[in-house]
C-alpha cells in the first residue's frame, strides 16, 4: 500500500507563506494529504501563500484539482495562492489543462515572493 501522506516544508517570511512540496509525485495517493495540509495553513490565517513545486515532476488531475480547490479557498477569505517551480512535465500539464491562465506561475521563489508582496 502506498503512503498517503505528503513531504512538505513551510517557512513564514515577510508574511508570505512558503509551501514546498517535497516529494517528486503529486497523485492520487498524495493529492488528499496535500489538500488537508493547505486547508490547514488557510484556516491558520494564511492569507499569501507561495507553493513551491521544483521537487514535483509528476502530477496527476488530482494534484491540479487541489491546487484549484486552496485557490478557491484562499480568495474567499481575500488572499492569493501562486505557484513557483514548475518542472517542464507538470508545466506542459498546467497548458493542457489552461491552468496555465488561472494561477500565476513563476520560475523561481523569488519571483513569487515579489509578486506576492
Amino acid at each position: 500500500m502506498k503512503d498517503s501522506s505528503i513531504e512538505y516544508s513551510s517557512e513564514e517570511k515577510d508574511g508570505i507563506l512558503i509551501f514546498k512540496i517535497n516529494e517528486n509525485r503529486v497523485d492520487s495517493f498524495k493529492s488528499p494529504a496535500f489538500k488537508t495540509e493547505l486547508l490547514k495553513l488557510i484556516a491558520a490565517g494564511n492569507s499569501r501563500i507561495l507553493i513551491d513545486l521544483s521537487d514535483v515532476d509528476t502530477m496527476d488531475s488530482s494534484g491540479l484539482g487541489a491546487l484549484t480547490f486552496g485557490r478557491r479557498q484562499i480568495e474567499e477569505v481575500g488572499g492569493e495562492l501562486v505557484i513557483c517551480g514548475l518542472q517542464e512535465k507538470v508545466q506542459t500539464l498546467f497548458n493542457i489543462a489552461k491552468l496555465d491562465s488561472i494561477f500565476k506561475l513563476f520560475s523561481t521563489t523569488d519571483e513569487g515572493m515579489e509578486a506576492l508582496k
